[in-house]
Order: C-alpha cells, then sequence, then structure tokens
C-alpha cells in the first residue's frame, strides 16, 4: 500500500510591502520561474496595481524526508496602499475586512517583506507592515519570514541595513514573546528584471512548507490502483 499514498502539505504566503515594490510580479514568478522570455516580459511590462485580493496557486512535488511531498503555495497578495487614492480605489485595510477571518490567515506559512531598494520609504514601512502581522497574529511557531530587498537591477542592496533589519525583526519577535527562532529569519536579494534570487526564493518556501505546512495524505491514482487490484 506504501506505493499507493501520496503524501501533501500546503501553506499559506503572504508578501507584505508598499504599493509598487513588486509584489504581484514576485509571486507570479515564483510560481513559473522556468517561464519564458517572451512571458517574463509580458509579466514584467503587463502587470498593473492591483487594488484588490490576488490569489495565486502553485504546486510541486519535491522530496523531503526521504519521501515526494505534492507541495502547494497559495498566494494571497493585498493591496499596499493604506490610504485612499480615489473613491474607486480600496486599501489594505478594506480588502482586508472581507478576508479577515479566511482560514489561510490564521497561521501563515511564509511571509514575505518586501521592500524596494531604491526607495527608503518602503524599507522604513517594514516595521509597520510587521507590527500588522503581527498584532493579527499571523505569525507562529511554524512561520518562515523572508526579508525580500526587491530591484537590485537597478540598485545594489546594502548587507549591513539587511542584517539590521532581519535583527529588528527578531526583537519584535521575542517583544511578542513567539516560540520563532532566529534561523527562520531569512533574506534574500531578487531582481524580477533578471530573474536573481526568484528560484532561491520558491525552493525556501517549498521546502519550508513541504516540512512544515498543512500535512495530508490521499490515494495516488484511483484508476491505476484498479488496474493494479486487477492484476494481483
Amino acid at each position: 500500500m506504501t506505493d499507493e499514498i501520496k503524501h501533501y502539505a500546503t501553506g499559506s504566503v503572504i508578501p507584505l510591502g508598499d504599493g509598487f515594490t513588486g509584489k504581484s510580479v514576485l509571486s507570479r514568478l515564483i510560481i513559473d520561474p522556468k517561464l519564458s522570455d517572451e512571458k517574463l516580459n509580458h509579466i514584467l511590462l503587463r502587470t498593473r496595481k492591483s487594488y484588490n485580493i490576488e490569489i495565486e496557486f502553485s504546486s510541486e512535488e519535491i522530496i523531503t524526508e526521504d519521501q515526494p511531498v505534492i507541495t502547494t503555495l497559495q498566494f494571497y497578495v493585498f493591496p499596499g496602499q493604506r490610504q485612499k487614492i480615489s473613491e474607486k480605489s480600496t486599501t489594505f485595510d478594506e480588502i482586508l475586512d472581507f478576508f479577515d477571518c479566511f482560514p489561510v490567515l490564521l497561521k501563515v506559512s511564509v511571509l514575505l517583506l518586501i521592500y524596494d531598494v531604491t526607495k527608503e520609504t518602503t524599507l522604513q514601512s517594514l516595521e509597520m507592515w510587521l507590527r500588522f502581522a503581527l498584532v493579527k497574529d499571523w505569525i507562529y511557531k511554524d512561520t518562515l519570514i523572508i526579508l525580500v530587498s526587491n530591484k537590485t537591477d537597478l540598485e545594489p542592496a546594502n548587507d549591513d541595513t539587511i542584517n539590521l533589519v532581519k535583527d529588528t525583526i527578531y526583537g519584535y519577535i521575542q517583544d511578542h514573546e513567539l516560540p520563532v527562532e532566529k534561523e527562520q529569519i531569512k533574506s534574500i536579494k531578487t531582481s524580477c528584471v533578471r530573474m536573481e534570487g526568484i528560484e532561491e526564493l520558491r525552493k525556501m518556501a517549498l521546502e519550508w512548507i513541504a516540512e512544515r505546512g498543512i500535512r495530508g495524505v490521499g490515494i495516488r491514482d484511483i484508476e491505476n490502483l484498479g488496474e493494479k487490484e486487477k492484476k494481483e
């Protein structure tokens, strides 16, 4: 029966950060990092700022603990603006009002704190976004926190700044007495234009969710199982 069982792991990935930091583009590239140049250009040029929640899914079979696990990343990308730009636009808080009790928001597997290396204000805003995640109890013992320094094709990310921000994040975690280890706070430098750091970010999220996401099992293939039973 061992060959007939399929193992699953699912986890939510929440990118947080100001508007125009690249949350939507990053999410789409993580889902499909081996896309053609044509599709990459399409995503880079045609992705528009969203004023609604964007939901993306991606599954891949990876090996963990010597066992194949179908691992699913569930992305929930919120708009980054906290203030209304126009009467028709929606804010992060307004969108969250509809999804506040959504099961995937109760325990977040991977939290991406994203900033634009060319705009210091987006780095300063990460404190607000982190505080928000803490107040909402999104972070728990099985949450991986990744600081994403995005748009490094325009300007290099400063290593000293990254280390300082990671220490600050851990300080907030300790203040809230959460059982999160310092090793659960990672950092990655990314460029969507050059596809730098995308595969590394995807692999990090996949492996984490495969090992510490919501686990489940199922029948590998009902049709194949029936054929096997006939032969036996």
